[in-house]
């Protein structure tokens, strides 16, 4: 959605964006999914509709935040948001920089951090941005687009269930290896408010129209969801095994040493027609890496889904087990993504030096 008229999002949009954002969304913990989903819905309750915004009509001297969920969603679930998490972190925003927001964006709109911005934004009173730092999803807070086009993570502030905040400094590129500790010790979970800049430099980084695509996309059924995204597939077939994989596959970039929640894993898939290949899966957090029949055929930073072939669900590599029935499609990544500078950071196989 560029130009022309704003759009709300009420009860009803709410349903369709919690659905559209689970579509690229692999290894969603649904108890976490459901209480974010909750979790937004009592925020319209309460503060009423949240106005979605063109990223063309931001102030374009007006400040904008993105927010999301760091550490594990599952933590969500076990340790329950009291509601004011996004609006301390916001306001905490605000004291660092010494200015008020005016808009509220997502660093990514998958699951949980799509219906957290929305709550934020509804708790605030502040619009919300069309699009998102990522235009997919990315471990590390610092594997945005915002961070390629030169906008830093900090100053940030971390909100934690425990009425915590605290506010982050610094002038690494690298923010990860600070907020991760302090979200493990704050309970596994808390929301972070980052990436403080203007409505321009917001409008020209991020992957704009990505929070009414998966409103859209969540009145669909089926194969017909990921029509939007014009998705490639390579195969259709089962999967025959997991293997450890000999890795290190994890999308970290040179310059961030930190440990990454899940280990590497291979996945093979048989082809079941035309030239029944073998589909090795190298994957850590995400699928990085497709060869077929030893073959690079795919690669991040595009988006590389197991998809159920009973149901077209995104798998989570985790929850893959043999002989299930898959198809694996890519989806092509921002062209930003592909810049040698983009493919550095999103941890590329072949661009790390």
């Amino acid at each position: 959605m560029t130009g022309g008229q704003d759009r709300t999002i009420g009860p009803d949009e709410l349903e369709q964006l919690a659905v559209g954002a689970r579509v690229l969304a692999a290894g969603t913990e649904e108890s976490a999914y459901q209480v974010a989903l909750d979790w937004a819905a009592a925020e319209l309750t309460e503060h009423g509709p949240v106005r979605l915004l063109a990223a063309d009509r931001v102030d374009p001297a007006g400040l904008c935040v993105a927010v999301t969920l760091a550490g594990a969603s599952a933590a969500l679930a076990e340790s329950l948001p009291t509601g004011l998490e996004p609006v301390r972190a916001v306001r905490a925003v605000e004291r660092v920089t010494g200015r008020t927001a005016e808009a509220v964006a997502p660093l990514n709109t998958a699951a949980e951090n799509a219906l957290i911005a929305l709550a934020t934004a509804a708790r605030c009173g502040l619009p919300l941005v069309d699009g998102d730092g990522c235009g997919r999803v990315l471990p590390l807070l610092e594997q945005t687009l915002f961070t390629l086009a030169g906008v830093k993570a900090a100053p940030l502030a971390v909100a934690t269930p425990g009425g915590d905040v605290i506010t982050v400094e610094s002038a690494r590129s690298s923010v990860e290896e600070v907020v991760r500790p302090l979200v493990m010790a704050a309970g596994g979970w808390a929301v972070v408010a980052g990436y403080p800049m203007d409505g321009a430099a917001l409008a020209s980084s991020l992957v704009p129209g990505t929070v009414s695509r998966a409103i859209e996309v969540g009145s669909l059924e089926g194969p017909a969801r990921y029509a939007a995204w014009r998705p490639r597939r390579l195969c259709r077939g089962r999967i025959a095994a997991l293997e450890p994989s000999p890795g290190p596959y994890g999308p970290r970039g040179a310059a961030v040493p930190v440990p990454l929640p899940s280990r590497p894993t291979s996945v093979l898939v048989d082809e079941d027609a035309g030239l029944r290949r073998r589909f090795r899966l190298e994957a850590h957090n995400e699928v990085l890496l497709v060869l077929a029949d030893g073959a690079v055929v795919a690669a991040a930073p595009d988006h590389i889904l197991l998809v159920t072939g009973t149901d077209g669900r995104v798998l989570d590599v985790e929850r893959a087990v043999p002989g299930l029935a898959v198809e694996v499609v890519v989806i092509e990544a921002a062209a930003a993504w592909h810049t040698p500078a983009g493919r550095v950071l999103a941890g590329a196989i072949g661009a790390l030096p």
